[in-house]
């Protein structure tokens, strides 16, 4: 009984004999280091010791951005303001456009009603020295002496 538990203690062996030989020679893909080391190291400082000027310029862009955001807003502002000041115009302009137009319809009722007269007064004329006429002709007819 005492051959199976050496065997075992035996085989238990050659085992971890064998799995520490693969860690040894790299059979299970354990990271290498790499000789450029250094320069990553080195490149990541320089990206960090780049940081403040990179967030100044974002700073920059942001106070940029604030200024044309509040540039917006005053042109917008007084676009509105004209805007107003034209609505109010335009409404003054209406109403003296409706004002004229009443006016030239005044005048234009007021001279249709004047050449009325004139032409009746001047038909009245012609009548009334036709009928004087007439009753000239009709008078003398009538005393006898046509």
């Amino acid at each position: 009984m005492a051959r199976p538990t050496c065997r075992f203690a035996l085989y238990r062996r050659i085992v971890c004999t064998a799995i520490a030989l693969l860690f040894i020679f790299g059979i299970t893909r354990v990271p290498e280091v790499h000789a450029a080391y250094w320069d990553d190291v080195y490149q990541g400082f320089e990206q960090f010791s780049r940081l403040p000027g990179d967030v100044y310029q974002l700073k920059e862009s942001y106070r940029q951005t604030q200024e044309d955001l509040e540039k917006a807003r005053n042109n917008l502002e007084a676009y509105q303001e004209q805007n107003a000041q034209l609505l109010e115009q335009n409404r003054k302009l209406t109403d003296t456009v409706t004002e004229l137009k009443n006016l030239q319809t005044q005048r234009d009722q007021a001279s249709h009603r004047n050449k009325m007269l004139i032409i009746t007064a001047i038909i009245l004329l012609a009548g009334y020295f036709i009928g004087i006429r007439l009753l000239r002709y009709g008078m003398r007819r009538r005393s006898g002496r046509y």
